[in-house]
């Protein structure tokens, strides 16, 4: 009977909000509905989907009220704020961030400044949809106050919804622990928050320029609404919750509520399937963007010229392995030195290289090419990586180096399925690589598929007990799944192991995150976990 009624809450959650449950995640959703139920003072599930029905009957299904704290939170913004997952730090996604701070917002002042004319007052209004606690929209306004954005000259609207009621107070409070600075360059956290007590707070100057508000996407009107165009939208990361349908009518209602030449930035082929053709789709080596523009495509905007617009490009720090999306430009192309049976295939008048020491000079030209690869990955030119890996590849079919560059590369640009299929050929030679097996664990769990994910980590640990970082990633899933008995157990498991670590220490080379840090975190997650 259960079964029956939890489907029916399930449906009614996905026709309110267009949040999909899937079918491994019915045991936690269970449990989530029955603590509601049993805050209420309900006896049974059917029980709480009658309550959740009347609310709707009586329209207290809406999520927005005009003043914070005005009336009492309707259930549904006590379930989606235990529903949802409210993880995220400040300049997530390095590389967009570097398109809006060098493209899109410098294109976006520069057009409304022209279109106010002299003396008048231009508008800026900016919209993050699905902001959770709010490090998005504050990562935004830094954006532009390293612009050096004439805040005072402008009305402004920089507005952040989500479905979380829990998200959207704690925003507006603008206090952060130091895991939402682990992507944050030391020099904008000192110059932009203060410490307060334990944690740190966003800067007056900037919180008030901020707005926050509770808000369903699907059901909810935009907040357009009687306040002019919207010039961005960014939503990211949301997506990847909800069913087909919802998807599509939450583009409608985007592309309604930007005003002309607005643009819509989301999470990293998130709207691949989806029907974008009302929009202009720009490429940028960074991201695709969705542009509100009638007749023909316009040119993208160009770079803003360093000497007005500074840019941010070389203080945001590297991302783990497999981010989302981030590419590499066209300067970036550089060929691989080709192999001697190559050089002759273009020029059959040219003679073989010298008999000194031919392998010796292959072996040293795959080196320095592998280096070079390397060398693009880590700068995050992942375009070029990619080009550089698969002309070492056509030249040395088995050179399993550059197989891992590559597929690092892909999954760092959103190509999922090219990673996991490079990842899967060097497994099927190396059962024992943990790096292809650690990278699979961070796809599965980038497609949200966290049993996947479980499933490679659990690999891994097995495979090699020591390996920090799977214990680390698991406890991140168990906490989002609400285990906290075997969220506890991993973080145990990880603080042992960190103790043996050098204090300045880093797990790997693709985040700056020290041990110490690390050690930090945990203890303070075990301390409000166990208080």
């Amino acid at each position: 009977m259960d079964d029956l009624i939890l489907k029916r809450i399930s449906s009614l959650i996905s026709r309110h909000s267009g949040i999909h449950i899937r079918d491994q995640d019915y045991s936690s959703l269970a449990e989530k509905v029955w603590r509601r139920a049993k805050s209420l003072r309900l006896t049974s599930l059917a029980d709480y989907h009658t309550y959740l029905l009347k609310e709707l009957e009586n329209g207290l299904g809406s999520l927005v009220s005009p003043t914070a704290g005005a009336v009492p939170a309707s259930e549904w913004q006590e379930l989606y704020s235990i529903l949802t997952v409210n993880e995220s730090y400040f300049f997530r996604d390095s590389n967009q961030f570097r398109l809006l701070s060098e493209r899109l917002l410098p294109d976006i002042i520069s057009r409304k400044q022209a279109a106010a004319g002299p003396g008048a007052r231009p508008s800026l209004r900016i919209w993050s949809a699905g902001c959770s606690t709010g490090e998005e929209l504050y990562s935004i306004a830094i954006a532009l106050d390293e612009l050096n954005f004439p805040w005072d000259q402008w009305d402004t609207l920089l507005m952040g919804t989500d479905i979380s009621k829990a998200a959207v107070d704690s925003a507006r409070l603008g206090l952060y622990g130091s895991w939402s600075f682990r992507q944050t360059p030391a020099d904008l956290q000192q110059k932009y928050f203060y410490a307060h007590h334990q944690v740190h707070q966003i800067c007056d100057r900037l919180r008030q320029r901020v707005t926050f508000q509770n808000g369903n996407l699907l059901s909810d009107l935009s907040p357009a609404s009687g306040l002019g165009h919207i010039d961005l939208i960014v939503c990211r990361n949301v997506f990847i919750y909800l069913d087909s349908q919802a998807i599509g009518q939450i583009i409608q209602k985007f592309h309604r509520a930007l005003g002309l030449q607005g643009y819509l930035l989301t999470g990293h082929t998130e709207l691949y399937g989806q029907d974008t053709s009302q929009f202009t789709t720009l490429s940028f080596p960074e991201s695709v963007v969705y542009q509100k523009q009638p007749g023909l495509k316009p040119a993208p905007p160009q770079p803003a010229q360093a000497a007005t617009i500074p840019s941010l490009e070389q203080r945001f720090a590297k991302r783990k392995a497999c981010g989302m999306p981030e590419t590499g430009t066209d300067s970036e192309r550089v060929s691989v030195p080709e192999s001697p049976s190559a050089l002759k295939a273009k020029n059959p008048q040219t003679g073989p290289r010298s008999r000194a020491a031919p392998f010796q000079t292959q072996a040293q030209d795959l080196e320095k090419a592998l280096q070079e690869a390397e060398a693009l990955l880590d700068q995050e030119a992942y375009t070029g990586a990619i080009r550089r890996a698969e002309a070492i590849l056509k030249a040395h079919p088995r050179c399993d180096a550059a197989r891992k560059i590559a597929a690092r590369a892909y999954a760092n640009t959103g190509h999922h399925e090219q990673a996991k299929h490079l990842c899967l050929q060097v497994i099927r030679r190396h059962p024992l690589s943990l790096e292809m097996h650690y990278l699979l664990a961070q796809i599965a769990e980038d497609q949200n598929d966290l049993d996947g994910a479980k499933a490679h980590l659990r690999k891994i640990i097995y495979l090699d007990a020591s390996f920090v970082r799977a214990y680390l990633d698991l406890a991140s899933i168990y906490e989002r799944e609400k285990q906290i008995e075997k969220t506890q157990k991993m973080r145990g498991h990880a603080l042992m192991l960190l103790a043996k670590l050098p204090p300045d220490a880093r797990l790997d080379h693709y985040s700056d995150t020290t041990v110490a840090q690390w050690q930090s975190h945990l203890n303070s997650k075990v301390a409000s976990a166990e208080s």
